[in-house]
């Protein structure tokens, strides 16, 4: 390590919420030439970390990364040597590492991981897929006569459990299915929208779903197995168009409709502390806060591009919209302002199709775009920490999830694409 007496000097206190990190809080003479690196030196020597014992560290002032040297910092700010700063210090984040690929018949448009394991995809050749722990295709789907653009778990028990799937064909359909004599069977079907099912959203008690359609509305489900169909003439009338559909399945009707929208629903998600709490996304280029029970649009956020994709962190309280250009969008829900962005991200090429925060983060968010990559974020940074590509040919990214250290992701060139994740929650703390 170079001399720590080389050039002008400033004092720094080092800070840290990670507590096998910690080194005491007294004002150290630090180099302003010094970056993160330089930086992450003086934490290991004076933690006594030798050889691979060493830690690379990020740093942060006033809540944000620093990616310059803090001379640079210093002179940006308006601020002198003179000036005593307080960095944060938090171990770097690992790069994802890619375990696996699994090629479909066509685009892979939808992925969904569940955290006892096992994986589902649904994909534009019409079929629902179930992958096992060992990401072995145990079961393939088919029931739909359109590309299945959304599927969500609604249970899992061990080898047995109950999924939703919804299509351009119009309808969600519930399944059924047991790993260990490897069937499966659909319970009912839900008939009610017009145009193509874009995304389903169980709530947080799992007894309710919300749909979002390209007829612009959102409809409202319940997840019980109704013993008859229901007889309801918007759906007899379907029923007697599209011989696709079985005779011998069990339709379903909505409860509740929810019309505020102007044009196709593109995303909804529960707050999943909240089941009375639903946000939406569309192409009328809204984001909307629903109040479930009472069926009322609560807020409305404008911008002025089409949303394709949102999320919602239960940990920092965001949701993050992707839309029909290259900037991540992050709102504040509760704040009464309709058109105010808290934070943009920008890094990608082409429009941003899907989002997706970090289950044990409030700041780290993944997304994807049509510019055939998937960007690792954390909120405090000013640029993607990691960027992979998820195919040849700059192929589109179409879906992504992130469940605990798990990101599944799935897009243009057929594949469904697995990386290992490093666990977050020690960097939520910094």
């Amino acid at each position: 390590m170079d001399s720590l007496e080389d050039g002008p000097q400033v004092q720094v206190k080092f800070i840290t919420q990670q507590r096998q990190f910690a080194i005491p809080e007294t004002a150290i003479q630090t180099p302003a030439r010094l970056r993160r690196y330089g930086l992450s030196q003086i934490i290991n020597l004076v933690l006594q970390n030798e050889g691979e014992k060493q830690r690379p560290f990020d740093f942060l002032i006033d809540g944000e990364f620093l990616r310059t040297s803090l001379a640079e910092y210093l002179e940006e700010k308006g601020m002198s040597t003179e000036n005593l700063l307080t960095v944060e210090y938090v171990e770097s984040m690992l790069p994802p590492t890619p375990l696996s690929s699994y090629e479909h018949d066509d685009w892979v448009s939808a992925v969904k991981a569940h955290r006892q394991g096992g994986f589902l995809t649904g994909s534009y050749d019409n079929h629902v897929r179930l992958w096992n722990k060992q990401a072995e295709c145990t079961q393939v789907m088919t029931g739909h006569s359109g590309a299945v653009k959304t599927v969500q778990w609604l249970t899992c028990d061990g080898d047995s459990g109950t999924l939703l799937s919804g299509a351009l064909d119009r309808s969600i359909l519930a399944w059924e299915y047991n790993q260990s004599d490897n069937s499966h069977s659909i319970l009912y079907e839900c008939r009610g929208h017009t145009g193509g099912v874009e995304s389903i959203a169980v709530n947080a008690a799992g007894d309710r779903f919300a749909s979002g359609s390209a007829d612009a509305s959102i409809k409202l489900w319940t997840t019980t197995v109704p013993t008859v169909s229901d007889h309801i003439e918007e759906v007899t009338e379907t029923r007697k168009k599209r011989k696709t559909v079985k005779e011998d399945r069990i339709l379903k009707a909505p409860i509740a409709n929810f019309s505020a929208h102007t044009g196709p629903v593109s995303a909804v998600v529960f707050n999943p502390t909240s089941s009375d709490t639903l946000y939406s996304a569309g192409w009328d280029h809204s984001v909307r806060v629903w109040d479930v029970e009472n069926h009322v649009n609560l807020t409305t956020k404008n911008c002025e591009k089409v949303v394709h994709c949102l999320d919602y962190s239960a940990l920092s309280g965001l949701l993050a919209s992707g839309h029909a250009d290259p900037v991540i969008r992050l709102w504040d829900p509760r704040s009464e302002d309709s058109s105010v962005v808290k934070q943009t991200l920008s890094g990608h090429q082409n429009w941003v199709s899907t989002v997706s925060w970090s289950p044990t983060s409030s700041y780290m968010l993944a997304s994807g775009s049509y510019d055939g990559l998937i960007k690792v974020w954390d909120i405090r940074a000013k640029g993607a920490l990691y960027t992979l590509s998820h195919g040849k040919g700059s192929k589109k990214v179409f879906s992504i999830d992130w469940s605990d250290e798990i990101l599944l992701s799935g897009g243009e060139d057929n594949q469904m694409k697995i990386h290992k994740m490093q666990d977050m929650s020690g960097r939520d703390e910094a």
